[in-house]
């Protein structure tokens, strides 16, 4: 009988406490996405690159992660990994932002020819179109 009513008490706690736990951990993350943001605007590549990938954990990483995050990367010279960020990007509903940092990556590469094929994916997708563009909802952000 005591052993249930340990189990009730344990419970009752955890659900007092669980909202609590659930606010903080989104506090933390938002402090994360603020100091990546303010390092990305900074060029502190090293610590964008970082905070940005903390983020990408996250099942819920909307699209800018991945383009920061790919941005970052290529700045630093790893492409491979900027070229991975910049495919979740894709994925995650930004191709035509994500299929430009690819060009930009191919051409830090020196392979124009990758580089001119992943900027005709970005045009079709509407990256020279400033209609699509002033629809996509990546874009929400700054136009506040």
């Amino acid at each position: 009988m005591n052993y249930v009513r340990i189990r009730i008490s344990i419970a009752a706690v955890l659900l007092a406490v669980a909202p609590f736990a659930i606010r903080a951990a989104q506090q933390a993350a938002n402090n994360v996405a603020a100091e990546a943001a303010a390092a990305y605007e900074s060029k502190d590549w090293a610590k964008s690159a970082k905070l940005y990938g903390e983020l990408s954990q996250s099942p819920e990483a909307p699209p800018r992660v991945w383009l920061r995050l790919g941005a970052s990367l290529r700045e630093l010279g790893k492409y491979a990994d900027a070229l991975a960020a910049f495919e979740k990007a894709n994925t995650a509903g930004a191709a035509l932002f994500g299929e430009y940092g690819e060009a930009a990556v191919y051409t830090a590469m020196k392979q124009p020819e990758k580089a001119l094929e992943h900027l005709e994916k970005a045009v079709k997708q509407g990256y020279a179109q400033p209609d699509v563009l002033s629809a996509d909802p990546n874009l929400a952000a700054l136009r506040k």
